[in-house]
């Protein structure tokens, strides 16, 4: 397993900029988590795709900052895995990471696991 550099996650000092489009869900994460939340916490887009729902420009599991549902078995693959790791391939997260601005102030970041061709 490859050992990947340590963002500045836990306070975020980019105010969880990471967190403004909500998180997609696979479907267990989703039945899980309208088990444990209630359905107004998701939602399905015309795609199919479950996601987590936003208010206030954040998710809605965001907290004083910080992911109320982070130590839960839900806690949805796609945000343990960014930026890193993409969550349905498993290999490298070959999409925007620039949503977080460590990888603006902190460049170099942005070689790990680069995707090819990108």
């Amino acid at each position: 397993m490859q050992h990947l550099p340590a963002l500045p996650c836990y306070p975020c000092p980019h105010q969880s900029a990471c967190c403004a489009y909500g998180s997609t869900l696979s479907d267990d994460e989703a039945k899980a988590v309208i088990a444990a939340h209630g359905a107004e916490k998701v939602y399905r887009t015309r795609w199919g795709e479950w996601r987590t729902r936003v208010r206030k420009g954040r998710c809605v599991f965001l907290v004083n900052n910080s992911c109320s549902i982070y130590n839960q078995p839900y806690y949805p693959a796609v945000c343990r895995g960014f930026p890193f790791v993409d969550a349905e391939t498993g290999g490298p997260y070959e999409f925007d990471r620039t949503i977080c601005p460590e990888f603006e102030r902190r460049p170099e970041l942005l070689q790990v696991n680069r995707f090819p061709g990108r």
